[in-house]
């Protein structure tokens, strides 16, 4: 019997590590798609343009500027457009 319980404690531990791994490999999968839904990489030719050229541009749209507060509520799918201080676009990104 105790050759029994040894065997079966270790095959749960192996299923627990398996399943530990699965689940963060996964959650890095998702994290890495979670990125790119708001094709923040398809605007790229906005940076550097007044802040006035993205407004009637693009839709789902959070303006951020420099030094401002914003909510920290994520939305995979609203574009960002960071602008300077001088009014320009610097950046999009999805968060």
């Amino acid at each position: 019997q105790r050759c029994g319980r040894d065997f079966y404690g270790k095959v749960w531990r192996v299923k627990w590590v398996v399943f530990a791994v699965a689940a963060t490999l996964s959650a890095c999968i998702a994290a890495q798609s979670v990125e790119t839904t708001c094709n923040a990489d398809n605007w790229k030719d906005f940076i550097g343009q007044p802040e006035a050229a993205v407004h009637s541009a693009l839709g789902n749209l959070r303006i951020v500027r420099t030094g401002e507060p914003i909510t920290k509520d994520f939305n995979p799918n609203r574009l960002n457009a960071e602008i300077d201080g001088t009014g320009r676009v610097t950046r999009f990104a999805c968060y």
